[in-house]
């Protein structure tokens, strides 16, 4: 017994936790919001078949979804783990802080040891929507996975109340967190360096509200986020060119390798063909609130459709990575949403359109007026 003790002091101590607790039955859970059915025209169902076959059905949609319910759990003795996110409970990382147990594996936070320094004890009530290593960087899972998670909380939450974020968070992400934060004073941000650990008195936990594969999220939160962040950039409306095609030539991946014959058709049709990564958030944001029609290949600058008044979304897939991602995003705000499929990737995950077919469908994606699904 006092070897297994002796053990489990040094896993702690480098951060190796192998066993795992889940909240979702917490005496103290509070559900925020029901989990709800949503349901699918059989084209939109023919479509989620062909995604989910793409991954040999490891996520299948064309089955149903079920928006899942929001929960807020007020915890207390946890250990805060900033290389990840992740909330520990004694000696078990809490399943529902890594989002759930598929991603659990996958987090630094499980079975993977990491020197994160001594504890550090806080004094206070804490939070936080840190998620890494998938919201590093990425638009996507910092606007739905993270963002999403403090619906509730602000709408809740009365005491004042820190927001544990990570210090060197890029710029987009500080700005739309402060454009969130900005009408309620008990909220205040307390920023970690990605080697810490803090035990923390006092937490509240409001669980993830998106699910794998899935931009769908309830429409009172998607609301909620982009008026925040239309209020906060200032955007304005436009009447100039609001066709846009986000091309994806700098990437590294999931390229369209014909695209320059694609972008002379697009071109002639008075398509801006535009580098998000050359933009600014700001300039990002004004640019796809007035855009009436965006085509893209799949990838995180389709994130922003989420701050487009009401658009036609157009996306390109290669036929062996065909992902669901935006068309729920769509469907949870009633955009029309197409798709065209490609050739199978290379092993960059680039692919190829056809020509004949694209111009063919440009001229009806263009003159529909709802979607072809």
């Amino acid at each position: 017994m006092l070897v297994k003790k002796w053990v489990g002091k040094v896993l702690t101590f480098i951060n190796y936790y192998y066993k795992t607790v889940s909240i979702f039955h917490h005496p103290d859970k509070k559900i925020v919001q029901p989990s709800y059915l949503v349901s699918f025209r059989e084209s939109e169902t023919e479509f989620l078949k062909l995604a989910a076959r793409s991954f040999n059905f490891q996520v299948d949609y064309s089955l149903g979804f079920r928006q899942k319910e929001v929960f807020i759990v007020n915890l207390s003795a946890i250990t805060f783990l900033s290389n990840s996110g992740a909330s520990i409970s004694g000696d078990m990382v809490i399943t529902e802080s890594v989002f759930d147990a598929q991603r659990l594996v996958k987090s630094p936070a499980f079975k993977t040891p990491a020197w994160m320094g001594f504890s550090q004890k806080k004094k206070g009530l804490f939070t936080s929507i840190l998620h890494l290593p998938w919201a590093e960087q990425s638009n996507y899972h910092w606007f739905l996975d993270c963002l999403p998670r403090l619906y509730y909380l602000l709408e809740t939450v009365q005491e004042p109340v820190q927001v544990i974020v990570a210090e060197h968070m890029p710029a987009f992400q500080l700005e739309t967190l402060v454009f969130l934060l900005k009408d309620y004073k008990n909220f205040s941000l307390v920023f970690i360096n990605k080697h810490s650990k803090w035990q923390l008195p006092l937490f509240v936990f409001s669980s993830f509200v998106a699910h794998h594969n899935s931009g769908y999220l309830p429409v009172n939160i998607l609301n909620s986020i982009r008026e925040k962040v239309w209020r906060g950039y200032e955007v304005e409306p436009s009447v100039g060119n609001n066709r846009i095609y986000i091309s994806r030539c700098k990437a590294k991946k999931r390229r369209i390798l014909n695209e320059e014959a694609l972008v002379q058709v697009l071109e002639q049709h008075r398509f801006q063909i535009v580098l998000a990564e050359e933009l600014t958030y700001k300039q990002q944001v004004q640019l796809f609130y007035n855009a009436m029609y965006v085509i893209a290949p799949h990838g995180a600058g389709l994130t922003n459709i989420l701050f487009s008044k009401q658009c036609k979304v157009w996306e390109l897939h290669p036929a062996d990575q065909v992902k669901s991602h935006y068309f729920m995003l769509c469907k949870a705000l009633e955009f029309s949403y197409e798709y065209t499929i490609g050739t199978t990737s290379d092993a960059n995950l680039d692919f190829v359109i056809d020509e004949k077919d694209f111009t063919q469908n440009l001229q009806t994606f263009l003159a529909a007026t709802t979607s072809i699904l």
